[in-house]
């Protein structure tokens, strides 16, 4: 009875706080709507949109990407195979490409060093944050390459009251690419989202590096 009677309180409040963030999240894709509206199909644009929210919504490490999943977050779960065919039309489109993204980014970000250089009260910053994405699972992908796994570094720390292993190599390569986000700041004010590169890079007679 308690259980119940706190559960249908927190409900309103619940919905009040999930219906705020998607309002934030719709002021911060306005701008990139309107831009992406030039390109494609009105319907499309619907779709990544929802795309985002669902992203948002969705939420999983493992499976956030599988586009089976989202169809299902972005429909719902008995409508996923609609979701998935929505999803795949957005992403095969012909009309546009990441980099449409990169350079909206990349355009907000001078826009952003350009009124802290106007205000004359910031130093304006760009953050450095190099980092690895590890593809374990996957060996025949495109763009990979021998990454230092810092998850199976972790797996083998030697835990009290547990066997040591006799023998562990420090350094355990896995399947990844590089991965360089560069934010821009102020020293007081929130970041800005800037350009992310990623790269990959192979030794002689096993592929060429990629560069996104």
């Amino acid at each position: 009875m308690f259980t119940t009677s706190k559960n249908a309180s927190s409900a309103p409040e619940v919905l009040s706080q999930a219906r705020f963030f998607s309002h934030r999240l719709e002021d911060f894709l306005a701008p990139f709507l309107v831009q992406l509206d030039r390109l494609l199909d009105h319907r499309l644009v619907l779709t990544f949109q929802a795309l985002c929210q669902a992203l948002v919504r969705h939420r999983s490490r493992s499976s956030g990407l599988l586009l089976s999943e989202l169809g299902g977050v972005l429909l719902s779960p008995h409508k996923a195979p609609a979701g998935t065919k929505r999803l795949s039309n957005l992403l095969r489109s012909q009309n546009w490409s990441s980099e449409v993204i990169a350079d909206y980014l990349g355009h907000q970000a001078r826009q952003y060093v350009e009124r802290l250089l106007a205000a004359e009260r910031e130093l304006p910053l760009l953050l450095w944050d190099e980092s690895v994405q590890e593809k374990t699972e996957r060996l025949k992908s495109q763009g990979l390459c021998a990454v230092r796994s810092v998850k199976a570094k972790r797996a083998l720390r030697i835990k009290p009251g547990y066997c040591s292993p006799m023998r562990r190599c420090t350094r355990i390569g896995t399947p990844g690419g590089w991965s360089l986000p560069t934010p821009a700041a102020g020293r007081s004010s929130r970041p800005s989202a800037s350009t992310r590169q990623r790269w990959a890079w192979r030794a002689a007679g096993s592929g060429a590096g990629t560069i996104e």
